[in-house]
């Protein structure tokens, strides 16, 4: 992968993943800038930047090159929109905006910055991504519930104390490489379409993917395409498509015949046959309904309406689940996978949302009454064609939604709406030849919380010792001193996570971490230079900035990875079994949330010999749902579970590892 100028790293986890930009990047006619410039130097300083490495979940941002907004900066985390001002070459920047369970359109934070400032503005926004967003709940580790809660003008007077704290440390960011910026020469078409001249005068030749797949015989039929017709490369898009750019427009109709001998069609991409879609029930634990199965049941549907001059344009996008991985919000007609009960069985249904866009400003899809999945093509059907002979001249889905209402709209999908005496033709999924169920489909998440809590401090620390370094150069010691506090903080508290403590203020973390590691003493010894180093840090910030990069340098080594708990080591193993017999050990964990409870048993687990066993009392909700999946996932032995009158939890833990 390496030596194609590829890697894995940051592609998944708490990072800033895989930047995206327009998927005609450097090809539009359109287009202000290649956006592809910027989104690969933005990749790539933040690629393993200590901010960056463990934030409280994952971060987004896309980069368009014009005010069309390819890249949907209205969903991202940030979203840079390539624009010029006053002869100035800029981006406009929109921040906080995510779909998932409870989509939020992003807030303009910035008209207008110079290119120069890109990565000063980035890093700003996401200083408050590492420092607001809620690291104890998974579900709300988003920055969108940040500016939820400071609501817009709370936002971004948050986003101007982060810029003005770290302005200093970006007075010498180098200069991106060379853009392309131009006028643009033409507009991107909307509707279904096989190709796009680029400013070079050659094509770009969409080829349209059922689902997104591709069969290894046609992949290799498509890298010989684009090496025989084109310039080698090869495009994906966000509607799950590939495009075949550069190739000369006298040989269109020859690419076109080749690839049709491989089963590969050109043309009808983003039209209502160019279904989008996520992995479903086949690949997905978190998915609840077979959304690929649904897409090859909507064939017909969207075939039919094809030439529909008011559908012909609209794009259809289906999740398997509430959290849009096929990006229904952003869909004219968006289908969620959702369960629901009919005359008490579980059944499998679909919520449509109407008129959404992932463009900044945009409003995302309106949600309607879920309809079972079984009736779900149907359902679609009686709503395009209702949209089709009720439209307005130039009316779009979602002006024609809200004009005629949700009662209306609702009406008009209450034939589908299924009763108990269709329950038998409605519990199987589309593909599925089993009955409908949720059950054993979600993994326990406590271990990667706890290695996120670990690696996040430490990469706090790390984070906070290089600002130092440069307020020190720069003359900035009272700057420089609050840096090294907090880094010195956040190194303590990497070790006071792994006896399951958390100290709430930065002040106590030293303290805590010499208590609890008291018999470490080469722990203890650089803990108290710490404290020392800090307190004459105002008369020597030099001498404090050595202390403290040797404690983050050691807690890195020790902790980062998260390996076994700390005193492991320490404790001789007996045979699995040997202390079986006796009665389990109590740990009574009532009112200690996710994960620390997880940590606790982990930390007494580890004092414990093998086949000892652990009597663990928990919480009812997330703490039973998760710490024994996650225990078992680490290789221990759950050996029982039973539920206690007050509503908590028992169970019982062998040491096996």
């Amino acid at each position: 992968l390496a030596d194609a100028g590829l890697t894995t790293r940051e592609a998944c986890g708490n990072t800033v993943r895989n930047v995206t930009s327009c998927f005609l990047a450097g090809r539009c006619p359109a287009a202000r800038a290649d956006a592809s410039v910027h989104a690969r130097a933005f990749a790539q300083h933040f690629l393993r930047h200590p901010l960056a490495q463990h934030f409280p979940r994952k971060f987004k941002v896309s980069f368009s090159g014009c005010a069309a907004d390819c890249a949907g900066a209205g969903m991202h985390d940030i979203g840079f929109i390539a624009k010029e001002k006053d002869g100035r070459r800029g981006f406009e920047v929109w921040a906080a905006g995510g779909l998932s369970v409870q989509p939020m359109g992003a807030i303009l934070v910035e008209e207008f910055v110079p290119e120069e400032r890109l990565f000063l503005v980035a890093e700003a926004l996401m200083r408050i991504h590492f420092y607001f967003s809620d690291r104890k709940r998974r579900a709300r580790a988003r920055m969108k519930y940040v500016a939820a809660k400071l609501g817009r003008e709370g936002f971004l007077a948050e986003y101007r104390r982060q810029l003005a704290a770290i302005e200093r440390a970006h007075a010498r960011d180098a200069r991106l490489p060379d853009a392309g910026w131009r006028t643009p020469e033409a507009t991107l078409p909307e509707g279904p379409h096989a190709s796009v001249r680029q400013p070079d005068g050659r094509m770009s030749v969409f080829v349209r993917l059922f689902r997104g797949d591709l069969t290894p015989a046609q992949c290799a039929a498509l890298a010989d395409a684009a090496r025989d017709f084109g310039s080698g490369a090869l495009l994906t898009t966000p509607s799950q498509n590939v495009v075949v750019p550069d190739v000369p427009e006298a040989r269109v109709e020859a690419l076109r015949a080749a690839l049709a001998g491989a089963g590969l069609a050109v043309g009808g991409v983003h039209g209502v046959r160019d279904v989008v879609v996520c992995p479903g029930v086949e690949s997905c634990r978190l998915a609840i309904t077979s959304s690929r199965g649904l897409a090859r049941a909507l064939a017909d549907v969207v075939d039919a309406r094809a030439q529909e001059p008011a559908l012909a344009p609209c794009r259809v996008h289906i999740s398997g689940c509430q959290h849009s991985c096929g990006q229904h919000h952003v869909a004219d007609f968006g289908l969620h996978g959702l369960a629901r009960k009919i005359a008490g069985r579980a059944v499998p249904h679909y919520q449509l949302h109407l008129g959404g866009s992932g463009r900044a400003g945009r409003g995302f899809g309106l949600a309607t009454a879920p309809v079972p999945a079984a009736k779900a093509p149907e359902a679609l059907a009686a709503l395009m064609d209702a949209y089709a002979r009720e439209r307005a001249d130039g009316e779009d889905v979602r002006a024609w939604a809200e004009r005629v209402g949700e009662a209306h709209v609702n009406a008009i999908l209450a034939p589908f709406a299924g009763g108990p005496d269709e329950v038998e033709a409605l519990v199987r999924d589309w593909d599925e030849t089993q009955p409908f169920s949720t059950k054993d489909n979600k993994p326990g998440e406590c271990a990667a919380a706890v290695i996120g809590m670990t690696d996040a401090t430490i990469a706090e620390a790390q984070y906070h010792l290089r600002l130092s370094g440069s307020h020190l150069e720069n003359g900035f010691v009272e700057d420089a001193v609050q840096a090294l506090e907090t880094a010195a903080a956040a190194a303590a508290r990497a070790w006071c996570i792994q006896k399951g403590e958390v100290p709430e203020q930065a002040s106590e973390a030293l303290a805590k971490a010499i208590e609890l590691f008291a018999a470490d003493a080469a722990l203890v010894t650089m803990l108290a230079r710490t404290q020392a180093a800090l307190a004459r840090a105002r008369d020597d910030a030099r001498e404090a900035l050595a202390a403290i990069r040797k404690l983050v340098e050691h807690t890195s080594a020790r902790l980062g990875p998260l390996g076994r708990a700390e005193g492991e080591e320490a404790h001789a193993e007996e045979a699995p079994g040997a202390a079986a017999r006796d009665e389990p050990a109590l740990l009574d964990l009532t009112g200690v949330a996710c994960p620390m409870n997880f940590v606790k048993t982990k930390v007494r687990l580890a004092q414990m010999p093998k086949g000892a066993r652990l009597a663990v009392i928990l919480d009812d909700g997330e703490p039973i749902a998760n710490v024994p999946a996650s225990l078992e996932q680490e290789g221990q032995k759950v050996l029982a579970r039973e539920r206690l009158a007050d509503g908590r939890w028992r169970i019982v833990v062998e040491r096996r590892v």
